[in-house]
């Protein structure tokens, strides 16, 4: 479905009411951030279809969970086409495991009771990997998307989290959730990280957040906090 055009740039989302993975179409490439979870494997390849999409020239990911890397592998053999990450990524994405947080973990503490979710979230559940994976860097990008791309870190929801901003959008990952108003991650693995990364990301006065967890929201929608009805 697509999201938004702006000049060269083409916004569709390709995922479904569970995981939204994105398509960003600039002249004649076609870049997929985020291919999603096993479970989405099938419906996010009949949405490329359904949007015309039959050829994807790299795959980019905004980090390294398996809800979000979990079909990196299928698509980059697909496509027959790259699959970029951090660096801090990299051994995640190639082996198809993260790290899953300790007992331990303030997050975790902090959750009580309802802790023991974390540990069974679709993020941490190993996934398929993909050996081929390779460093994503400013140069990759620019060379993918062109010069208006603009590489973040914004850890928070994860060490590894980057974001993409590309003229009025930006692309998030998991960073935040729009779930009738801006939400944090269901994870969180630094909440001083995370309030750092919105400030950044707030700071961009975006049309459009493209997370992966509910609709797409404007900087006025993060601001307002408004509930919908």
């Amino acid at each position: 479905m697509l999201i938004t055009r702006d000049g060269d740039y083409q916004f569709f989302n390709v995922g479904t009411k569970a995981f939204h993975s994105y398509c960003v179409l600039y002249k004649d490439k076609a870049v997929l951030v985020d291919p999603g979870p096993l479970s989405e494997r099938d419906a996010i390849e009949q949405n490329l279809t359904k949007d015309f999409i039959f050829a994807i020239d790299a795959i980019v990911l905004t980090h390294g969970h398996g809800d979000t890397a979990g079909n990196a592998e299928y698509f980059s053999m697909l496509f027959n086409c790259p699959v970029y990450c951090m660096k801090d990524s990299l051994e995640a994405v190639q082996h198809g495991i993260y790290r899953k947080p300790s007992k331990d973990h303030p997050y975790v503490k902090k959750a009580g009771s309802a802790g023991n979710v974390v540990f069974k979230l679709p993020a941490f559940l190993p996934f398929e990997g993909c050996p081929s994976a390779k460093p994503l860097t400013t140069s990759v990008i620019t060379e993918l998307l062109g010069k208006n791309v603009t590489l973040l870190m914004t850890p928070g929801h994860s060490a590894d989290s980057i974001s993409l901003r590309i003229g009025p959008v930006a692309l998030i990952g998991d960073c935040a959730q729009y779930m009738k108003r801006v939400l944090a991650p269901v994870f969180v693995d630094d909440e001083t990280q995370l309030a750092n990364t919105w400030q950044t990301l707030l700071g961009l006065s975006c049309e459009y957040y493209l997370t992966s967890h509910g609709r797409a929201f404007s900087a006025e929608e993060w601001i307002g906090g408004k509930e919908e009805n």
